[in-house]
């Protein structure tokens, strides 16, 4: 037994040694040089491409099955001359007696001065697209059938694969876009790993520059990382990511921008899941972390996640990656800045919820995000303290007037008022393509120096139909509310509005925003109009609707009507005034109103006043196109009427129950200056007067001259002059 055991080893000894040497004879002999044209005709062939082998194929058999290749091309073979790629130096081997038991064991495979020429021609044709088999019509049926029945043998098959290492060095990559002239280029390009097992962690590492013509930008990129394959489970992991860019080029107005992301990945197929957890991530001082959930990969993606910004200076960062910042009000605007949220999406939207911002002081709390990415629709359901917008806004220039200066009474100017400018305000384009629906409410809002206290909005917009659903709060020591629509989708534009006011100072609401005063008191107004049209020219002269306003407790500023109705009885009494008496401005318990609107203009037929010792009604127009006011109030004496600040506007019994004419016709920026005796009416007012005054001295002598002796005749003769 001993004996054929020792000469079975023999045997065997014996065929090991005839096979390597019949390896090392066949290495020796065999010159696959000698077939570099069949190699390149079959790249055509199978591969639709022309193949350049310019170095020596170096090959080995035992006991690795081992090639080596230099300087090879490959170019489609329609464009010889414009090659797609090349390889410096390409190097792999495969042990060969591992094969035989289904274990497929590679050195390292080395790949050395790579240059890949992307090109997309003026027709948006790449240069890679024909290279490949190319399928024919008459043999797809049959091939399909042959590689369905190979892919089902070869499934059964089940190979243990590892690589020793790979390693990519000296690679670049250029792509070019003939329709848009964009060039992108990746250089200094090295990917290498450790080894390759499955199951078995194995270091990751990957460094290239990214240059681009449009914008000019240079981005250096350095990842490393530690990863680990399980194919049998379709598991793979990246663990102790670190991404390191150094941007810099035109985006950041020549300085360098630093970006690092740290964490860890998961993608487990099986399961349908990846995920990045513990999440790092740094830009220039600002510092972030986070992590990021995604199930359903095939099927519907959904996103879970959680993002965290610690506190940060805004204008610093800004300033760090070369973005300008426009001047504030408040130099230190921006300079404390901080996030979190809790995140959920899909695979075409994002949403922060449960989102908490602090910037410099201010808190917003609710949600925001983005619910379809295509229509770009922004949902978004805030609340907030105190937000003080002035702050945010350019600084007032030097002399800029803040309305404190604004005069009463409205302007002295006599000359006409410029025209409403027929220039575009609203951005229909922007406001045709919104899809939102969100709602904000704040608790405090400072814009222009005023405290709007508490302040909502909602808004609505699809489909080129803007709404605003409301819009209200507590200003000039009253409340506003309002809603109205923008409708892109006629032409012209419509516009509605409706608004309501309630106990607002009008005097402060005029000096704030730097109008003439012209009115005093505790203003409520109710208005609903529409306009067409895009410009202040075309709203004034397309406006239509209706208003009524009440003002309680209030003033005329810059008009004087106790001295208007003086100087109208002393022109009734042919007299002359010896001098101005009252205030400049008319003080009343309510003024009131209703409004009616036609393509502009304002039609009034009963406004009441109620003025100390007068009583007003008023009645006229204002045509807002034209800028121009045209009314007409009288005024009845009530009350004591015997004691008048001048001599010549003393009354009597015989200006009971007569309304004296005022007429304010003018500009509107001058309405209060405007106004005046209404000569014209006063004149017949005297005429009548005359008339009364004569009749009754008529009666007095028909009385004295015949006493009760002939009533009947006496008031016969009475009625005729009555007539």
């Amino acid at each position: 037994m001993k004996s054929f055991a020792k000469v079975l080893g023999m045997v065997l000894a014996g065929i090991v040694i005839l096979v390597i040497g019949a390896l090392f004879f066949l290495t020796r002999m065999f010159d696959p040089n000698d077939y570099k044209d069949d190699i390149r005709q079959a790249a055509r062939e199978q591969a639709n491409v022309e193949l350049t082998l310019d170095g020596d194929i170096g090959w080995s058999l035992f006991p690795w099955l081992g090639i080596e290749l230099k300087n090879v091309g490959v170019a489609p073979v329609a464009t010889p001359d414009q090659p797609l790629a090349s390889v410096g130096s390409l190097g792999l081997g495969v042990k060969v007696l591992p094969l035989l038991r289904k274990q497929l064991r590679m050195s390292d495979v080395i790949l050395d001065d790579i240059q890949l020429q992307l090109v997309r021609n003026d027709k948006g044709v790449g240069n890679w697209e024909s290279v490949g088999p190319q399928a024919k019509p008459e043999t797809a049926g049959a091939g399909g059938d042959g590689a369905a029945g190979e892919e089902s043998a070869d499934s059964g098959r089940s190979f243990d694969i590892t690589v020793e290492s790979v390693r990519v060095t000296n690679a670049s990559v250029r792509y070019e876009d003939r329709q848009s002239g964009r060039i992108l280029s990746l250089d200094e390009a090295n990917f290498m790993t450790g080894a390759l097992i499955p199951d078995e962690p194995f270091d990751v590492s990957f460094q290239g520059l990214l240059t681009t013509d449009q914008p000019a930008m240079r981005v250096r990129v350095d990842l490393s990382s530690v990863a680990t394959l399980q194919p049998e489970s379709q598991r793979y992991q990246l663990s102790a990511v670190d991404l390191k860019v150094d941007a810099s080029g035109e985006p950041f107005d020549g300085r360098a921008v630093n970006f690092q992301l740290q964490g860890d990945g998961m993608l487990d197929l099986a399961e349908q899941v990846a995920e990045l957890s513990q999440l790092r991530l740094s830009l220039a001082d600002m510092r972030a972390t986070g992590q990021v959930k995604v199930t359903g990969l095939s099927t519907e993606p959904q996103l879970t996640g959680r993002l965290d910004v610690a506190a940060f200076d805004a204008r610093d960062l800004l300033r760090d990656i070369g973005q300008q910042l426009p001047e504030m009000a408040d130099p230190g605007a921006l300079s404390s800045v901080a996030l979190s949220a809790n995140l959920k999406g899909g695979a075409s939207s994002i949403m922060f919820n449960d989102l908490q911002l602090a910037l410099d002081g201010f808190a917003l709390n609710g949600s925001l995000g983005v619910a379809d990415f295509e229509r770009q629709a922004l949902r978004f359901d805030l609340s907030g303290d105190n937000l003080n917008l002035d702050n945010y806004l350019p600084p007032r220039e030097a002399g800029e007037s803040t309305g404190a200066a604004a005069g009463s009474g409205g302007s002295s100017s006599q000359s006409a008022p410029e025209e409403w400018s027929d220039e575009a305000l609203l951005p229909l384009d922007v406001l045709a393509s919104l899809d939102v629906d969100g709602k904000l409410a704040l608790q405090q809002v400072t814009l222009t120096g005023q405290n709007i206290k508490p302040f909502s909005v909602a808004v609505k917009a699809r489909d080129g139909l803007v709404r605003l659903t409301q819009l209200d709060g507590g200003i000039f020591g009253g409340t506003f509310a309002a809603s109205g629509s923008i409708d892109t989708r006629k032409t012209p534009v419509s516009n509605a509005l409706k608004a309501q006011l309630k106990g607002i100072d009008s005097a402060a609401a005029q000096q704030a925003y730097d109008v003439p005063q012209q009115v005093r008191g505790l203003m409520d107004l109710n208005l609903d109009v529409t306009a067409g049209g895009n410009s202040l020219r075309r709203w004034m002269n397309s406006l239509n609707g209706s208003a009524n306003f009440k003002v309680d407790d209030g003033a005329l500023l810059g008009v004087n009507l106790e001295q208007q109705v003086c100087r109208a009885i002393a022109l009734a009494n042919r007299k002359s005034l010896s001098a101005e008496h009252g205030s400049e401005d008319t003080p009343f318990e309510q003024l009131s109103g209703r409004f009616t609107i036609r393509n502009g203009v304002v039609s009034n037929r009963d406004l009441v006043a109620d003025l100390p010792g007068l009583a007003g009604k008023g009645q006229g127009e204002i045509n807002l196109p034209d800028q121009r006011i045209d009314y007409r109030l009288g005024l009845l004496l009530e009350g004591d009427r015997s004691e008048m600040p001048d001599e010549a506007c003393q009354v009597n019994e015989r200006y009971a129950d007569i309304e004296w004419p005022i007429r304010c016709n003018g500009y509107l920026h001058n309405a209060g200056s405007s106004c005046g005796v209404d000569t014209e009416g006063v004149g017949k007012i005297a005429a009548k007067l005359v008339g009364n005054e004569v009749q009754r001295k008529l009666e007095e002598r028909i009385d004295d001259s015949l006493g009760d002796k002939a009533p009947e005749l006496r008031d016969a003769i009475k009625g005729l002059f009555s007539r």
